[in-house]
């Protein structure tokens, strides 16, 4: 038998069992002649939140917008310091450092997932927040961060980028600190044609910072409240998704 290579992923493939859909999703989007922040977002954003339970659902432009803009909106800046995983994409950090805040490490269990008493151990003065990382749809042990995060505190922001469909104790992830960041990449579970995430909260005012942050800030067209960056959800990347 000769030598058979087989790609760990094929998205060519992907497109050719699922063409005549997409096609028409095309066709649906693009003959109305709107593209941004139209209805297609508002269907997705509300399946994901019955999909999963949380209050809202913000879809955005990349997995690493909804932690920078989590992050952003729970006030976490310079000066601050926020605790992650190592072993997770440079997103992660990343989106800290953007911020203007320091990533900080501890170390992970054999399930690679941030363990709770190093946690507890790396904390410092500066600590504001902790960013346990869902790493292949295995969430963290949330009831242990969240305990050591009560005790000191802090915040917690999950990066939930690879947790779609994932539950931990009957709750979805994504669902138990004050923000979940999803990537919605080709590569994730839940995947657009290209560049997209969204963020799930239970909280109001997190909801509505966000909202704007993506829309640079505006109120409506002619009222904007702060400089806020362009981090929408495409419409034809949301009707893919629902």
């Amino acid at each position: 038998m000769g030598e058979v290579k087989v790609p760990f992923v094929d998205l060519k493939q992907r497109f050719e069992e699922e063409r005549e859909l997409l096609l028409d999703v095309f066709e649906q989007v693009a003959s109305q002649g709107h593209f941004v922040l139209t209805p297609e977002v508002a269907e997705f954003e509300a399946k994901v939140q019955v999909y999963t339970g949380a209050r809202h659902c913000i879809g955005l432009n990349s997995g690493t917008d909804a932690l920078i803009l989590g992050l952003w909106s729970m006030g976490i800046g310079e000066g601050d310091e926020v605790i992650t995983a190592p072993n997770s994409f440079i997103a992660s950090a990343g989106a800290i450092a953007r911020v203007g805040a320091r990533p900080s490490f501890a170390d992970v269990r054999p399930d690679q997932t941030l363990d709770p008493v190093d946690l507890e151990a790396r904390i410092t003065p500066r600590t504001r927040a902790v960013m346990p990382v869902h790493w292949t749809g295995r969430i963290s042990d949330m009831d242990a961060i969240l305990e050591v995060a009560a005790r000191h505190g802090l915040q917690v922001i999950e990066d939930a980028a690879q947790t779609m469909g994932a539950y931990y104790h009957g709750t979805h992830g994504g669902r138990f600190g004050r923000v979940g960041a999803f990537s919605a990449h080709p590569l994730k579970n839940l995947n657009a044609l290209g560049d997209a995430g969204f963020l799930l909260t239970d909280d109001d005012e997190i909801a509505e910072k966000v909202r704007l942050y993506r829309n640079h800030g505006l109120q409506d067209r002619e009222t904007c409240l702060f400089f806020g960056v362009n981090s929408r959800l495409d419409a034809l990347h949301a009707a893919v998704l629902s």
